[in-house]
Parts: C-alpha cells; structure tokens; sequence
C-alpha cells in the first residue's frame, strides 16, 4: 500500500507532467506550427528593425550601428510580445479557447508560458539573424551573450505580462491588432533601445521606464559597453520584473471571459 504521501507527491508530478505538456503543446501551435503556416510574418517584424538599421548605418555613417543592432534585438522581442494582444482576444471571443481551458487543470501562468515561450520560438528567427550580426561586429562573444540572453528572457515576461494584462481587458476583437501594433510602434520607437540613453532628460527616461524594454535597454548598453552604469534601471527592471506577471494574473480576466 502506499502512502498518503507518496500518493500525494505522484498526484503533484502528474499534474506538473500535464501542465507542463500543455504548456509545449501550446508552443508547438502558437509558435512554430504558426510560423510554418505563415513564414512571411518573420519578413513583416523585421522590416521595422531592420529598416531603422539600415537608415542608422547611413546617417551616422556606422557610428551607432552597435545601437542598431541592440534596439533590432529588444525591439523584435517586446513588438512581437505586444503584437500578440490581438492573437489574445481573437483566441478568447472567437474561437474561445480560453473557455476550454478553464475546465482543464490548465491555469493562468500556464497559458500566460506558453504565450510567452510560442513567441520566442515565433521571434527566433529575427533574433538569430540579429546575434549573427551582433557576433560578427564583436558585440557578443561565447562569454557575455549568455547574461545578454537572460535580459531578453525577462523582457519577454515582462512584455507578454503587459500584454496579457491589456488583452484580457478587451471584449471585442473590432479595432484590437490596430491597438497592438500602435503599442508596439510607440513602445518600442520611444524608448532609447535604437539611440543612447544618455540622450534623453532624466525627467523623461524616468516616465519611460514604464514600458519594459527602457531598463532592460539601459541595463543591457551598460552590460555591452554602450553607456554608464545606471543603478535605477536596473531596480526598475527587478521590480517589473516581479511586478508585471503579478498584476497579470491577479487583474486578467481568465474565469469570465
């Protein structure tokens, strides 16, 4: 006979097994069986970031191309974390997925991974062909690319956070990719990802750090030797880091949908 224990631990790594197969089932769906359908949404992300490359290579005649390079990364990243607000509601009030998994053991931060893991698999072309480049200018070695490769992981929780927490708020899909894409121009165009930090009043970067791809920018052009340490950003970054996936799930509608 077994015990109440060893029954209870077998039922929590059965239901850890099951969440985490949803959570690579959804991946698979949301992120590379999508990508495969549609190939040309890698080329529709990238014209942004790579068009703001080329136009930064020839006004500053390559001087800031390290700053290209480095808002393309943050800006693929948090553009197509926030794009996905519209795949959220269409998700939720079209094909109502979400009231499916309500009846499951799926929960919340589950879906909350998979939206995030989907999108780096969705976003992992662009970003290889931005650490290729990065590699070949010197900007990233074997040593200091895996620090670099953490603060896009905390931008990518941080940006699905945000964009969850908004979506979940939407009870109609009329006007809502026009919302995620206007979201996704301003809060990756205004943020100092494309430009030094150090260009901005402090009065200004401070009211930008609401969006989260302004202190991981500032923390990683320190990290990279592209500006000065900046003690602020990197509180503001440990605090969003925490405090955004809680507010996600604490204000995100997932049981009235």
């Amino acid at each position: 006979m077994r015990s109440k224990a060893t029954v209870g631990a077998l039922r929590l790594i059965e239901r850890f097994w099951s969440r985490l197969r949803f959570v690579a089932a959804f991946t698979w769906f949301y992120g590379y069986s999508s990508m495969r359908r549609g190939p040309w949404f890698v080329l529709s992300y990238l014209s942004l970031p790579l068009s703001l490359l080329f136009f930064i290579y020839v006004i500053s005649h390559g001087q800031y191309l390290d700053y290209g390079i480095l808002g393309g990364l943050l800006g693929i990243m948090s553009g197509n974390a926030l794009t996905s607000i519209g795949d959220f509601v269409f998700l939720k009030t079209q094909l109502k997925l979400q009231d499916l998994l309500v009846a499951t053991q799926v929960r919340p931060e589950d879906y909350m991974v998979g939206l995030a893991t989907g999108n780096l698999i969705d976003s992992s072309p662009g970003l290889l062909l931005y650490l290729v480049v990065g590699s070949w200018l010197h900007m990233f070695n074997w040593i200091n690319v895996w620090a670099f490769l953490a603060l896009m992981l905390a931008l990518a929780v941080m940006s699905t956070s945000m964009a969850v927490l908004i979506a979940s708020r939407i009870s109609h899909v009329r006007n809502v990719w026009g919302i995620s894409s206007l979201l996704s121009v301003v809060l990756t165009l205004l943020p100092p990802l494309y430009y030094p930090y150090s260009a901005l009043p402090k009065p200004i970067l401070y009211a930008l750090m609401l969006s989260p791809s302004t202190p991981v920018s500032v923390v990683a052009q320190a990290y990279l030797g592209l500006g000065q340490f900046n003690m602020v950003a990197v509180l503001v970054l440990a605090i969003e880091l925490v405090a955004f996936p809680i507010l996600a799930l604490k204000l995100m509608r997932w049981t009235d949908s």
